[in-house]
């Protein structure tokens, strides 16, 4: 079956729009990789702001946040309406709470590490060490048959919201560990055999990470291959893996075939690609 290209350019915002400029992504007629999920990244007003409380918090955020999401609110939150979200408190003062909150679905180790305080911030966000693919939420675009790329982090955020009893504004993407980074890219592909997609990384965008997920549905296993080569193998552990590819595995200014095999016919494999990067 003969391919096709699909070349599109990052601009500013919450979409793609397809043009011959910058990433190019080959798939079949039939399907074609979702690839319309890009984020402008933003810091938090509070980072940098030179109040004591929240210069604390900012500088913990900077050691151990690393992808992060984050909305404030229109009025206050009461720390009482939404202690009970979380399922472990890192720190609680009278004017936030720091912990961990559980995301439907998953185990303990995909909870999402939150901070709520009392003038209205949330901020949803995974620790320094986790690849910013662990945001990919394969449940949901598994459950909405597809359609939708939503993020742990987002869809924690909307939960947070609904237990303060708050207007959830929609969020905005910061990445603590890469300040200078500018975009965020999420590409995700699902096959119930073998499928593939290819994505040529512009030589003059710098780009802070590259990663990988790896969701398979009902216990079945699957791979995750990069021009060739199996970079992860699920064998009935689970859900979700993630990694982050080198510079190496995925270069820059060549078209790199990502291919997601199933590990068994019928049973539905998610394969994701998460970019953190710089525009020129």
């Amino acid at each position: 079956m003969d391919n096709k290209f699909i070349r599109y350019s990052i601009i500013v915002g919450l979409v793609v729009i397809v043009l011959i400029v910058s990433f190019g992504v080959v798939k079949q007629p039939s399907e074609q990789a979702n690839t319309n999920t890009t984020f402008n990244l933003q810091a938090p007003h509070f980072v940098g702001v030179a109040r004591a409380e929240e210069d604390s918090i900012a500088s913990f955020m900077e050691d151990e946040a690393g992808i992060s999401s984050y909305f404030k609110a229109s009025t206050g939150i009461a720390l009482n309406d939404v202690r009970d979200a979380f399922r472990t408190i890192e720190v609680e003062t009278t004017n936030y709470i720091i912990g961990s909150v559980p995301v439907t679905n998953y185990p303990e180790s995909e909870d999402v590490h939150v901070y709520v305080h009392t003038d209205g911030w949330v901020v949803a966000y995974y620790l320094t060490a986790d690849p910013v693919s662990k945001i990919f939420d394969s449940h949901n675009y598994h459950d909405t048959s597809r359609t939708a790329i939503t993020t742990k982090l987002d869809n924690t955020l909307i939960h947070i919201a609904s237990e303060a009893f708050v207007t959830y504004p929609g969020c905005t993407y910061y990445d603590f560990r890469f300040p200078n980074a500018t975009n965020l890219m999420l590409v995700t592909e699902w096959t119930d055999t073998t499928d593939s997609f290819e994505v040529n990384l512009p030589s003059s965008f710098v780009f802070f990470e590259r990663s990988w997920s790896l969701a398979t549905a009902w216990w079945r296993g699957g791979t995750y291959q990069l021009n060739g080569v199996d970079i992860h193998k699920n064998s009935n552990e689970g859900w979700t893996s993630y990694g982050v590819l080198t510079v190496s595995q995925l270069p820059q200014n060549q078209n790199n075939t990502i291919q997601i095999v199933s590990g068994l016919s019928q049973g539905d494999t998610y394969g994701g690609l998460g970019l953190v990067y710089k525009e020129p």
